[in-house]
């Protein structure tokens, strides 16, 4: 079997459940990624014959794709903030918006001391810490989450970084902050936060394979991790302090307003790409 063979025919059965295009560069991630060849040579060698146990391999994928798996997890890995990002089942993917988020973070930070602390809340695979730790080389970052498996993949994390590789420990954020953690000069979390309500909105792979913990709210709380976080911040934020949040697109507003009740300052609410509120910044 020949590259495009296979690609032809395996681009023929991913676009029966994805977009045609979407299918196409499914499919040309997985040759990239089991044959280990740059995506220009798939289009200089086009007849260039794959190895049996390879087209076992591709196969096998080709089927985990077929099945909706996440294409992530079928690689286990995600491009993240130029860091290549372990992820399994259990743990969250992470997405463009949450990229977006570290570099606002990164965009606006102001280096003006030597002793500097991150702390990322939620942190799943610990993606932001990651990236944080690698924008930002000076900085001391922590990562906590209530998830034993998403911390298992953040710690076992291989990403090279130009800083310390974060800490991380166990930590329910609707519950009090553990004892005996630092100050920070910076809070970030990307929390649960899509309604049980909206699930009907979301594609089926996301929701036959993703975490629900990391995804979902109950109708009736969506700020429910907001205000016990906003609460961590009041707590463990140094004076003058930084709190980050990507949020749910409908609450934009009541976000603001309870960080406003919360004495916080500077309080500022902006869009993703998509044109879309999705980050909310504030200040101790």
């Amino acid at each position: 079997m020949t590259v495009k063979s296979f690609i032809d025919g395996a681009t023929k059965r991913v676009a029966q459940i994805y977009p045609e295009q979407e299918a196409k560069n499914i499919v040309l991630r997985l040759v990239e990624h089991f044959l280990s060849i740059p995506n220009y040579k798939i289009y200089s060698e086009p007849k260039m014959a794959i190895k049996p146990e390879k087209v076992l391999e591709l196969n096998s994928a080709l089927e985990e794709i077929c099945k909706k798996r996440p294409l992530q997890y079928v690689l286990g890995y995600t491009e993240f903030a130029q860091l290549k990002i372990r992820v399994k089942e259990g743990v969250l993917i992470p997405r463009p918006e949450t990229e977006e988020l570290v570099y606002k973070i990164v965009e606006e930070f102001e280096d003006g001391s030597s002793d500097i602390n991150i702390l990322d809340v939620c942190t799943g695979s610990g993606c932001i810490a990651y990236a944080l730790a690698d924008a930002i080389p000076e900085a001391m970052v922590y990562g906590c989450d209530i998830s034993d498996d998403a911390l298992k993949v953040a710690c076992k994390q291989r990403v090279k970084i130009a800083g310390s590789r974060p800490i991380f420990f166990w930590a329910d954020a609707l519950s009090q902050p553990p004892a005996g953690i630092p100050k920070f000069d910076i809070i970030v979390s990307n929390p649960p936060y899509v309604r049980f309500s909206e699930a009907e909105l979301m594609d089926e792979n996301v929701l036959k394979y993703e975490p629900s913990i990391a995804l979902f709210v109950k109708d009736e709380e969506p700020l429910l991790y907001y205000k016990s976080i906003a609460l961590w911040a009041k707590q463990l934020l140094k004076k003058g302090g930084k709190l980050y949040f990507e949020i749910n697109e409908a609450f934009g507003i009541e976000v603001t307003q309870m960080l406003e009740q919360e004495g916080f300052v500077n309080i500022k609410l902006s869009k993703d790409i998509n044109s879309k509120d999705r980050f909310v910044s504030a200040q101790i």
